[in-house]
């Protein structure tokens, strides 16, 4: 009986903390009186908890279950969660109240990326590139993104040039008009700043989806804006496998 009462505060435990991180993020906001309407407003500013929302709403209704109120300051615990429920509240828990940001989660930073200047050699890029299984590679120029280089990028140069001899020095700056942002066809390139969560990213991957063009690649920067230093990159498989 023990280990099922600690079951029951540790539950208990965690409900109270999120509703109070909700009531100081709230404030006092007539509309949301109750823990549902807590959840549901901080549902409307955050991705996180939207993420998670039906998930808390159930889990409020689990509280009201396992417990007998007397009043605000008075409650009998009446039956008990599994541990696992318990697992999962607290780790929705923690990540409600400290969303993992998709610069530190996701992100490939700069650093470890693959990346080309204007100068560099095509062919190699190519032979690194399939060599390594990279499907994009940034082009970057005093450090600020201008270009990606993709497999696209040479099938559209070949379908305006007929051929290319890759042996005779082709580089970046060659095919440029290719590899801008706005050149590919069926592929979005998004700016997102280091401050947008997991969550954030994957609400773009959602909104993407019906569109003609998919969302392939996000770069971070700073503040989410094109023209600020490349801090990272997340691809539409990084988020794929962190939704799964």
């Amino acid at each position: 009986m023990s280990e099922a009462r600690s079951n029951a505060d540790r539950f208990i435990s965690s409900y109270n903390q999120l509703d109070e991180y909700m009531r100081q993020n709230l404030g006092n906001d007539s509309r949301n009186t109750t823990y549902y309407h807590r959840v549901h407003g901080m549902a409307e500013r955050n991705a996180t908890f939207r993420k998670h929302k039906e998930l808390l709403h159930s889990f409020g209704e689990l509280r009201n279950a396992i417990v007998h109120d007397f009043g605000r300051n008075g409650m009998e615990i009446i039956a008990e969660p599994h541990l696992e429920q318990v697992k999962i509240y607290e780790k929705i828990l923690m990540e409600v109240m400290n969303p993992p940001k998709a610069l530190d989660k996701l992100a490939v930073k700069t650093g470890d990326l693959y990346t080309l200047e204007p100068g560099y050699d095509v062919l190699k890029a190519i032979r690194i590139m399939a060599k390594e299984n990279y499907n994009y590679a940034p082009v970057l120029y005093n450090d600020l993104l201008v270009g990606v280089f993709t497999e696209e990028s040479i099938f559209d140069y070949l379908k305006d040039h007929g051929s290319v001899d890759l042996t005779k020095g082709l580089i970046m700056k060659d095919i440029e008009e290719y590899t801008k942002l706005e050149a590919h066809r069926s592929e979005v390139f998004q700016f997102a700043s280091r401050h947008e969560t997991v969550a954030d990213l994957e609400e773009r991957l959602k909104a993407t989806r019906d569109r003609n063009k998919r969302m392939e690649v996000v770069f971070i920067t700073e503040k989410g804006k094109p023209f600020e230093k490349l801090l990272g990159m997340v691809t539409i498989w990084d988020l794929a496998s962190e939704m799964v």
